[in-house]
């Protein structure tokens, strides 16, 4: 029988054995799920990125906006930030992280695509003449 208990789900079986769980989460942020409704605040008052990056992530220091990180990526870039002018958040909880990597993931950006920018238009166009020859 205990083994078929454990065969099922080893927390199950630990705790109908009486057997001391850690509860522990689970390690890693790949299961977390941003929501940028509560992001928005923590991005503008929180943590005040706005600060360095603007209110719509798209001025300042550095542009956010496209952002090229995956979640885990810039929960990590935060948490341990290299840069000298981006000030590490060792301690910021990784949901809340996760909430801004979702509200900066929503903001539009405000940047034309190329293909409507005429002169880098012609040299993507020139390129590729270039490219077949």
């Amino acid at each position: 029988m205990t083994r078929s208990l454990l065969a099922i789900s080893p927390l199950l079986a630990a705790t109908l054995l009486g057997a001391a769980v850690d509860a522990q989460p689970p390690t890693g942020n790949a299961g977390l799920v941003g929501d940028a409704a509560r992001g928005r605040p923590l991005y503008a008052d929180t943590f005040n990125c706005y600060a360095c990056h603007g209110f719509d992530g798209q001025s300042g220091e550095r542009r956010l906006v496209p952002l090229n990180y995956t979640q885990e990526g810039f929960i990590t870039f935060v948490q341990s930030s290299p840069l000298p002018n981006m000030p590490a958040f060792p301690d910021a909880p990784a949901q809340a992280l996760a909430d801004i990597y979702a509200y900066i993931k929503a903001i539009p950006a405000d940047a034309p695509a190329l293909s409507d920018v005429p002169l880098l238009r012609e040299i993507l166009e020139r390129k590729t003449r270039t490219a077949a020859e």
